[in-house]
């Protein structure tokens, strides 16, 4: 595998800035076990895009963390189901959080409503998704200049038409 310093600019330059909820989709759906292929095409990236996310140190670097918060999770409900009374209480108190959390949405004031549905649709995956700032370099075939150029002429050739036809209202009539 290529280290960072030998990639190309151009991949480089694609990679993420930040991790978006899109990014945390595929990493979920990659530590479930799906193929890459079969990721993207449940989430809707291209292949393409999501090899050079997947390969961004950024991605790696969280993917590692939410690999490991996974794992803590299958071992603290190994050790809920072993009677840890620490973590029952926890688990118990996460509704009355949740609950505490709708109150302020419904309850609070402006600025506490947006802090709570921002927290509230964060939790649940429906983040406001980043916009991606990119250069696209569009390279148009032979056909398409053509095309294009034909239009052109079209255009101008109609409005010469109209400018002669009928500019001075004069059709060719006797003068007197």
């Amino acid at each position: 595998m290529l280290e960072q310093e030998e990639r190309a600019e151009s991949t480089i330059n694609q990679q993420p800035d930040k991790i978006t909820p899109r990014h945390r989709a595929l990493m979920r759906k990659l530590i479930s076990g799906m193929t890459l292929s079969e990721a993207c095409e449940d989430i809707g990236f291209s292949v393409p895009r999501a090899s050079i996310i997947t390969n961004s140190p950024l991605f790696k670097e969280e993917l590692v963390r939410m690999e490991a918060e996974v794992s803590k999770g299958f071992v603290e409900a190994e050790a809920q189901k072993g009677g840890d009374s620490t973590r029952k209480i926890l688990s118990e108190s996460s509704n009355k959080a949740a609950e505490t959390l709708k109150g302020a949405l419904e309850n609070g004031t402006p600025a506490l409503q947006m802090s709570a549905a921002r927290d509230i649709l964060d939790r649940t995956g429906y983040a406001k998704e980043d916009k991606i700032k990119a250069t696209v370099l569009v390279e148009p075939s032979q056909s398409l200049i053509d095309v294009v150029g034909r239009m052109v002429k079209e255009k101008k050739n109609e409005s010469g038409r109209t400018d002669t036809e009928g500019g001075s209202g004069d059709k060719g009539g006797d003068t007197q």
